[in-house]
């Protein structure tokens, strides 16, 4: 494995990456299993996290934190993350990428009970109306066992009427950052990299940190795991899903809508092709990814576009219709799971 390749698997695989199992659909998200990751990409990991801790920028800190890891994880380095994103958070309140860091640490489980993690509701304080930015709120409540709370949080995202990860931007600053500190230029058994393996690694480190772990916002939306929640619960999981499905920025994110819809139980007849649709172009852009990872010219340009654009959308789109695919799937398909076909609105989250 080449040396730039070893990085760019090891900041994938030791971040917070989005958690979407739950939907039993397989998004390609350039995040793959690598081997041990060498001696010299934890040096850079290292040496890049205390020189961005030195920079002016408070972005600079609270992505430094990012790259702070230990193997196996442990409380010191979680209270050091803490303290930087802490920090980096009161000298830029208006940071939208800032408070995203600070509002989701902690939020893939890492925090223990009663302890003091991050501020949930930091971005939900920016962006009032995108139900992304009250993820954290929603998932910290059901984390602590509010159901009250929970409710509140899931009513107010339901009612928004979109969700927008910022991914364009979260990898547009990750690409800047390592142009400035390319692995050269810190770590002498670091080979130089293009910029094309610069974008590689900044979509993954984009990916773990713009589209944190989902899986407590899919359980409290479970009607199976929680039947004595009230029905207004899983109505307003359910309209969350199909805000979801129809507005969010990412395809990991109308995915996401599939999940919680089906989760809630709260689904019918027309909400049928909208998931046959979602479920369609994932399972589809799945094989584009892999293709992708064999063209290094088309890739980029898929990666370009997406940096570029407001919504990860068009360049998905782009990719199914120069791919062959059609847009929405053929009457007769069905989702299949391990072999087996998946009905639109079964819920595969009840499932052991």
């Amino acid at each position: 494995m080449t040396t730039h390749n070893t990085l760019r698997h090891f900041i994938a695989r030791t971040a917070c990456a989005a958690a979407l199992a739950v939907t039993g659909v397989g998004i390609g998200l350039g995040v793959q299993a690598a081997d041990a990751p060498a001696s010299a990409s934890l040096d850079y990991r290292h040496d890049l996290a205390l020189a961005l801790q030195k920079s002016a920028a408070p972005r600079d800190w609270a992505l430094g934190a990012q790259l702070l890891a230990s193997r196996p994880p442990s409380d010191a380095f979680l209270r050091e993350r803490l303290t930087i994103l802490r920090r980096a958070a009161h000298a830029a309140p208006d940071d939208r990428l800032v408070q995203s860091l600070w509002a989701n640490i902690g939020i893939d489980g890492s925090c223990k009970p009663r302890m003091a993690c991050g501020d949930p509701a930091a971005l939900a304080r920016l962006e009032p109306e995108n139900a992304a930015a009250w993820l954290p709120v929603a998932v910290h409540a059901a984390r602590s066992g509010n159901a009250r709370a929970t409710d509140a949080a899931l009513a107010r995202m339901a009612a928004t009427g979109r969700y927008n990860e910022h991914f364009g931007q979260a990898i547009a600053a990750w690409r800047e950052l390592f142009q400035r500190h390319p692995p050269a230029s810190l770590h002498t058994g670091m080979a130089a990299i293009d910029d094309g393996h610069v974008l590689e690694l900044a979509y993954d480190a984009a990916t773990a940190t713009a589209l944190p772990p989902n899986d407590a916002l899919v359980d409290a939306c479970s009607k199976t795991r929680h039947p004595h929640a009230g029905a207004r619960r899983f109505a307003d999981c359910a309209r969350l899903g199909r805000v979801l499905m129809d507005r969010a920025q990412t395809l990991p994110g109308r995915v996401l809508g599939v999940a919680l819809l089906r989760a809630s139980r709260d689904g019918g007849k027309g909400d049928v092709e909208r998931i046959r649709t979602v479920t369609w172009q994932a399972e589809q852009m799945a094989r584009v990814d892999a293709a992708l990872e064999t063209d290094a010219v088309a890739r980029q340009n898929y990666l370009n576009m997406i940096q570029s654009g407001y919504s990860q959308m068009p360049a998905v789109s782009y990719e199914l219709a120069i791919s062959g695919y059609a847009p929405t799937p053929p009457a007769d398909w069905k989702q299949t799971v391990d072999g087996h076909a998946v009905e639109p609105l079964e819920d595969g989250s009840a499932k052991p």
